[in-house]
């Protein structure tokens, strides 16, 4: 212990103020300086019985130049009491500097008494930078001994010179008293599935019992310090107390609240769509009930496609039809997940209603040997069923929708009725009239035509013809035109810069053009047939002028330039002179094209009916039906639709249904079959008066795939 003579010769000691100096060596070693208990006052003798609360405090020698050595321990240690605030102040000074700048502090200390400003680093209190003390304060809450290191260092960051010792906190128990709550319960929100623990603080001597209440209620078994929730449900919401009792009393905490939030689920179809069966003109609304947080959106598919707008838990479809029928499901997503529910089958049955014809019956004027048909279709549920007149007679064995009539003659000419029946009632279409006439000009095909695109994906295609039919015999010239930078003056944007064809008599080439020259018999041939004008000799259009004998013939168009695209229009002209075609003159009999439609896309085919009385064709777009050929990727529906001249849709067709009239004029023309009635091949019978006619093939839901589309004339 330092002499008190030496400690006050220095005149660094205040006694009023209970401040302890030491001096070391003056070399620029740190010093301590340390206050003691503030119950605790002069001389220094008491003070150093008391605490010092770095134990500084190192012994030395009065010497000048003597080392100096540190004491480990201090043997009285500060008092403290639990539940009675504390503070205590050490201060480090050396010569030549005013104060320590930084502070190291064991972590060691009682529970409740932390070094004012600092902060827990690596295990220890940092105290940086320094006011040039630290202060040692707090309300002690756990009886015990407590002994930590102190480290002043001369510099911030600590650094420099530095003196360490060690401190001793002993801290008595409080006094019998009745329980007080020191700390509430916190209130805290919880996912589901989670946990959290509830602590009270407390002081009170005997220790008390605790017992823990969720509003107002006692919790069996909730009898510690802390409560511990798991699994947490919405039924562990509330608000959460504990009361302390004790021989001397007892306190209930303020109450915390446990707020309960669902944890984030990925959507569960709890209910599905379920199938319905209907008729036409209910309706319908299907119906799904999920779980799943967030709360999920609903997107509603039919036949797997997303239905516009259809974004709820429920699906309404007013007056449904026939085409409404399909496979309604709906997606169901948060941000933890998709699921689609499975998909509920609408079925839609017709309502039953009596026959009502659709489509007028035409009157029409054919030549004899030739073929009339007469097309009168009707709507009913039940399907009606069809008996055809002559002149008031029913026809034997005419009970389609279609009725064909070849080989017309006199005795098939006059008035016909059709009389669609079902159990509802009957209905009997206007009359339309036959008429069979004698003619050296009678109606035929005189121009066929198909507009497409080449690229080099698909570099070519070939268009296929007929010349011929019953009765017929010479040659027929013709005019074959690839018409690609002409279609700019039509508004066709990317026309094929320098298309070129070939017509093959099966493997034999017999005409072929690249650049047709301005030609003038080419020109004139063109005008003669009534076909637009090349924009000048120079131009890189294809064609030729070819008198051919009857037979099949294909031609090929591609492009005079490697790996070109553009749109192409290939034509086929009957050259015949103006009055000289007669009922012996060789016919374009067929024309068709086999190609690629893309999705969304279209295959046109236009074509030319003249002379004197009408003609009856067989027109079809074929995609399942070319399976059995080894056609791959078969357009799987194909839809078929004639417009005339203006436009106006005269005959469209989705499925052939098996008519027995179509397969009668298959047979007739040499068309392949197509066997099953339940294809979705598409295909009709028409006839029609002189003009031009564009038939369209697209696939039905804008699929896509090859198809054959062709224009057969039937005899």
């Amino acid at each position: 212990m330092f002499p008190a003579r030496f400690l006050n010769r220095t005149g660094w000691i205040n006694s009023a103020a209970g401040v302890l100096i030491v001096l070391l060596q003056r070399t620029p070693v740190v010093r301590v300086l340390a206050t003691a208990e503030s119950a605790l006052t002069t001389p220094v003798g008491v003070l150093l019985r008391a605490f010092v609360p770095v134990a500084a405090l190192g012994a030395v020698n009065s010497m000048a130049g003597a080392s100096t050595s540190l004491v480990a321990n201090v043997n009285q240690p500060a008092k403290a009491t639990v539940g009675t605030p504390f503070s205590e102040t050490v201060v480090i000074q050396g010569l030549g500097v005013s104060f320590a700048q930084s502070w190291a502090a064991g972590a060691g200390m009682p529970p409740g008494i932390t070094p004012q400003g600092g902060k827990l680093k690596g295990g220890q209190w940092v105290v940086d930078p320094s006011t040039g003390t630290l202060t040692l304060s707090g309300t002690p809450t756990t009886a015990g001994t407590y002994s930590f290191g102190v480290s002043g260092y001369q510099y911030t960051g600590l650094t420099g010179p530095v003196t360490n010792a060690t401190a001793t906190i002993v801290v008595a128990a409080a006094p019998n008293s009745a329980p007080t709550i020191t700390l509430a319960p916190s209130s805290v929100t919880v996912l589901t599935g989670g946990s959290t623990t509830l602590t009270v603080g407390y002081s009170g001597s005997p220790t008390p019992t605790f017992q823990w209440l969720k509003d107002g209620v006692a919790i069996s078994g909730a009898t510690s310090a802390t409560l511990t929730l798991s699994n947490i449900t919405f039924a562990d919401a509330g608000a959460y107390s504990v009361k302390l009792t004790n021989s001397l009393g007892s306190a209930t905490s303020p109450a915390g609240t446990v707020t309960v939030a669902q944890a984030p689920v990925a959507p569960a179809i709890l209910t599905a769509p379920v199938s319905q069966s209907v008729v036409s003109g209910t309706t319908v609304t299907f119906a799904v009930s999920v779980s799943g947080t967030p709360t999920p959106t609903f997107q509603w598919l039919k036949n797997n496609s997303g239905i516009d707008s259809a974004t709820g838990t429920t699906l309404t479809l007013p007056n449904v039809q026939l085409s409404d029928a399909g496979q309604y499901s709906v997606t169901v997503s948060n941000s933890q997940g998709t699921i689609t529910s499975p998909a509920a089958a609408l079925t839609v049955t017709q309502a039953a209603f009596a026959p009502v014809f659709s489509a007028p019956l035409v009157s029409e004027t054919v030549a004899v040997g030739a073929t009339a048909v007469f097309t009168a279709p009707a709507i009913g549920a039940p399907s009606p069923t069809y008996t055809w007149l002559l002149n008031g007679q029913t026809i034997p064995g005419a009970i389609s929708s279609t009725l064909l009539i070849p080989n017309a003659t006199a005795a098939n000419a006059g008035a016909y009725t059709a009389i669609a029946k079902n159990s509802l009632g009957i209905a009997s279409s206007p009359t339309a009239a036959l008429v069979v006439a004698s003619t050296n000009d009678p109606g035929h095909l005189t121009n066929l035509s198909v507009l497409t695109d080449l690229s080099p994906s698909v570099p070519t295609f070939t268009v296929g013809t007929v010349l011929g039919g019953a009765g017929t015999s010479g040659s027929k010239p013709l005019v074959i035109r690839a018409a690609g930078p002409a279609l700019t003056a039509f508004g066709v944007s990317a026309p094929l810069a320098s298309p070129t064809l070939a017509v093959l008599a099966g493997q034999t080439v017999v005409a072929s053009n690249v650049n047709w020259g301005g030609s003038s018999t080419l020109a004139a041939a063109m005008a003669s047939v009534g076909a637009f004008a090349y924009p000048s000799a120079t131009s890189q259009d294809a064609a030729v002028f070819q008198t051919l004998p009857a037979r099949d013939y294909t031609v090929s168009v591609s492009s005079a330039v490697p790996n070109a695209s553009g749109s192409v229009l290939a034509e086929i002209y009957d050259a015949t002179p103006a009055g000289t075609f007669t009922a012996t003159t060789p016919r374009l009999i067929n024309v068709s094209v086999l190609k690629s439609i893309n999705a969304g896309g279209s295959l046109t085919l236009g074509f030319t009916v003249a002379g004197s009385t009408e003609k009856t064709v067989l027109i079809r777009a074929i995609g399942p039906g070319l399976a059995p050929f080894g056609v791959s990727s078969p357009l799987a529906d194909p839809q078929l639709t004639l417009y005339d001249s203006t436009q106006t849709v005269i005959a469209t067709n989705n499925d052939w249904s098996g008519d027995p009239a179509l397969t009668q004029a298959m047979k007739s023309v040499g068309a392949f079959l197509i066997s099953d009635p339940a294809s979705k091949d598409a295909m009709f019978l028409r006839t029609l008066p002189a003009g031009g006619y564009t038939a369209v093939v697209t696939g039905n839901g804008g699929t896509g795939g090859n198809a054959i589309v062709e224009v057969y004339e039937v005899p």
